[in-house]
């Protein structure tokens, strides 16, 4: 509205006003606040247009992200619901880091994986989008997880003993666990992968041993390993095929270098198990009590 309106109108009251000078008055309200909201939009455009490059892949990695991460966050709540938000999240980044350690080889080795899966009470675990092309690349790939994990397991540990925190020990001592039952040579454990390049027939003392364990403490994720690495096992009893031969051709610098990465991880994450165990007794922590977990948070 102009001066010499707005000096004709003085003094009247607003529903005297004619309709349209009123409404005219309210559209230049409107545009006055739309006005700055335009360009700031204008600007976020061309400065989104500018970084595509980066803003598009984003976008693209998005459902991966929401699906990889939104399992983490939902067994990170399971668990903290159970045994407390630090264990929940200490543990469940000890398993993702465990994950990692396989995508990491995964992608060293050219193959296309999916990202980490978690499910509480079962771990967590990455799909191969494609199957390795010989043994040693199976157990290359297999024994990424546990090396990293036990990595990650080793400097929990370092921060518990420095910081005098029974949490992290403990911690450390259930990722040592962990780490040291998938190298259970046998099915689709870790520890079965990686027997590929080392002997096939470790399958079957790895099927005795996890037998063992699941007699001695019925566990419902044991069986199921159990029932799904058969086919793996019966396999050994018929004949191969010359791909399944040229499958399983190894160097024996390969074998005995993997040997010896195997073994040695092995009587590692013993010795941590052994050495974690021994400090948290002094703390009066006996993992596998009722109530172990609750002393350590």
């Amino acid at each position: 509205m102009s001066r010499l309106e707005e000096s004709q109108f003085a003094g009247v009251r607003s529903e005297e006003v004619p309709p349209l000078l009123r409404r005219e008055s309210a559209w230049s309200k409107i545009r006055k606040l739309l006005g700055p909201v335009l360009v700031v939009g204008l600007f976020a455009l061309k400065f989104i247009g500018k970084l595509k490059f980066l803003v598009l892949p984003l976008l693209k990695f998005l459902p991966v992200l929401l699906k990889s991460g939104g399992s983490m966050i939902f067994m990170i709540w399971v668990y903290a619901a159970l045994w407390g938000w630090k264990w929940g999240l200490g543990f469940v980044l000890l398993l993702l880091l465990h994950e990692c350690g396989h995508l990491i080889a995964a992608k060293r080795f050219g193959l296309k994986v999916s990202a980490p899966m978690f499910i509480p009470f079962m771990g967590a675990f990455i799909a191969l989008k494609e199957a390795p092309r010989n043994a040693w690349i199976e157990a290359g790939v297999g024994i990424g997880g546990p090396i990293l994990g036990s990595a990650a397991a080793l400097l929990c540990h370092a921060i518990g003993y420095g910081l005098h925190a029974p949490l992290f020990i403990g911690l450390a001592w259930t990722a040592y666990f962990l780490n040291l039952f998938n190298l259970t040579p046998v099915g689709m454990l870790d520890g079965g992968r990686i027997a590929t390049a080392l002997s096939p027939w470790l399958w079957v003392p790895g099927l005795a041993v996890l037998g063992w364990i699941g007699w001695t403490h019925p566990n419902f994720i044991i069986w199921l390993v159990l029932l799904m690495s058969l086919p793996r096992v019966f396999s050994l009893f018929r004949k191969r095929t010359e791909e399944e031969q040229r499958f399983y051709e190894v160097t024996p610098a390969q074998r005995w270098s993997m040997a010896a990465m195997y073994f040695g991880l092995i009587a590692a994450l013993v010795f941590g198990m052994h050495v974690a165990l021994d400090q948290l007794a002094g703390h009066g922590i006996h993992p596998g009590t009722p109530t172990s977990r609750t002393v350590v948070q």
